[in-house]
């Protein structure tokens, strides 16, 4: 009888689905709570040439298809080629757009731009990075 008992409840638990439920695989990206990622389109405004004391410039603008606006965080990692990191800038968003100046005391010399877009947690968007080199003198 009570093996009977433990079956029928076994049966019952397996049934409702409560017992033997396998989980979702582990995402990289974790984009909104239902998983569903979106890619908005980036428009990157840089500096090509930047003349020795001015600081270089980016402004990363991103628009979606929809309405809904784009939040996060705009990082813009500067290093000289063959060199070490010269500046690490953050900044928020603000209606979908961020502009990031660099320092103004670089050496002459080639230098690698790295913008990244970081999504806030829990909304749609995928992670977005451009690179481009820019001179000075």
């Amino acid at each position: 009888m009570k093996k009977l008992i433990l079956g029928l409840l076994a049966s019952v638990l397996m049934a409702a689905g409560l017992v033997g439920t396998s989980g979702t695989a582990a995402n990289a990206e974790q984009c909104d709570r239902y998983g569903v990622c979106v890619k908005p389109e980036a428009t990157v405004v840089k500096d090509k040439q930047v003349e020795p004391g001015e600081r270089p410039k980016v402004k990363l603008k991103l628009d979606s298809n929809g309405d809904a606006a784009v939040k996060g965080t705009a990082r813009m990692i500067l290093k000289k080629v063959g060199g070490k990191v010269v500046s690490n800038k953050t900044k928020k968003l603000k209606g979908g757009a961020a502009t990031i100046q660099g320092p103004a005391d670089l050496a002459p010399g080639k230098y690698k731009v790295t913008v990244k877009f970081i999504p806030n947690e829990n909304t749609p968007w995928k992670r977005i990075t451009r690179t481009y080199y820019i001179t000075v003198g």
